[in-house]
């Protein structure tokens, strides 16, 4: 099984590209809502020679063909936290490697649980890998090149030519000290590059953490709710009871940013601009959202779709 390499302030050759680093947006739905256009919430850091993923929802290996990455330039893969929408295509990444064989290291980073979910999807493997693989010895090459590193509030790392920090943040709303809080981490990722600074908030209620993190970045990549908006599309999709809907609209009031608390948060860190992603909104809510946004904030703000370059 894997083993913990690491944790806070572990170092990790990455990326050496000649190109600035575009951040794209590969995945920006908002999970668990279906989407025909959308899928759900990953991003990919590259220039134009290594990539780092940065949370890895489902459809994430194919949106990277669709970029024009391939699959072995992946060396990194960055967890904000482990919840279902943000991890799932985890599980492609990997199986897509073993299948195809590509060869070399790739480092997991997460907050904790990260290397127990690691470890869980290459046990998985084990039913399917001896029939697989066609190359001796590359199912044992496999699990020595994956390495997983739990990384929690206050980690600093640096990947290549980029210095990464995260912060812990209030997606999770359970009372301080409790063992829920204990147990599980959601962090936001702030990305220096030789060029430019980029705040990724993850999952986030509003937090202080979060605006320090950013402070004077060049991009602000956010995530946006609605709470009667997505309560109301989920009741539709889903038919969930009323006590669960509104269980799930205060989960959202709590742990997700409304386009205000975007404005805010974006006008106090002082960031030069913003990219909404793990957007639920209709296309009908858009300016709604951005004015909502505009009463704090005046400068761009991009909604983004799915592959777009920022």
């Amino acid at each position: 099984m894997l083993e913990e390499a690491g944790g806070v302030n572990a170092a990790h050759t990455g990326p050496h590209g000649n190109q600035e680093f575009r951040w794209i947006t590969l995945g920006t739905m908002s999970g668990p809502l279906p989407s025909a256009v959308r899928h759900q919430p990953a991003n990919v850091l590259y220039d134009g020679a290594e990539a780092i993923v940065v949370d890895c929802g489902d459809g994430a290996v194919d949106q990277l063909c669709k970029a024009g990455i391939p699959l072995s330039a992946v060396r990194t893969v960055i967890l904000s936290h482990l919840h279902i929408d943000h991890t799932a295509g985890l599980y492609g990444l990997l199986g897509r490697r073993l299948q195809a064989h590509i060869p070399g290291p790739l480092t997991i980073y997460g907050p904790r649980g990260t290397l127990r979910m690691v470890n869980a999807i290459r046990s998985s493997f084990d039913f399917v890998s001896g029939s697989m693989s066609q190359v001796p010895g590359f199912v044992k090459q496999f699990d020595a090149d994956i390495t997983a590193i739990e990384i929690t509030d206050g980690s600093r790392f640096t990947l290549g030519d980029i210095d990464v920090v995260t912060v812990t943040n209030t997606h999770y709303a359970f009372p301080d000290g409790s063992p829920e809080a204990l147990r599980y981490q959601s962090l936001s990722l702030r990305f220096d590059t030789p060029t430019r600074s980029i705040a990724y908030t993850g999952d986030t209620g509003p937090s202080v953490n979060v605006e320090r993190l950013a402070d004077s970045a060049d991009v602000l990549v956010s995530e946006i709710t609605d709470p009667e908006e997505i309560v109301a599309r989920i009741s539709r999709t889903f038919g969930f009871p009323p006590t669960a809907l509104a269980a799930i609209k205060r989960r959202f009031e709590l742990e997700h940013l409304t386009a205000d608390e975007v404005g805010l948060l974006a006008s106090r860190s002082g960031v030069k601009s913003i990219v909404i992603t793990h957007n639920p909104l209709p296309p009908e809510s858009t300016t709604k959202a951005r004015n909502a946004i505009g009463a704090h904030f005046d400068g761009p703000v991009t909604f983004a779709d799915d592959l777009d370059t920022h």
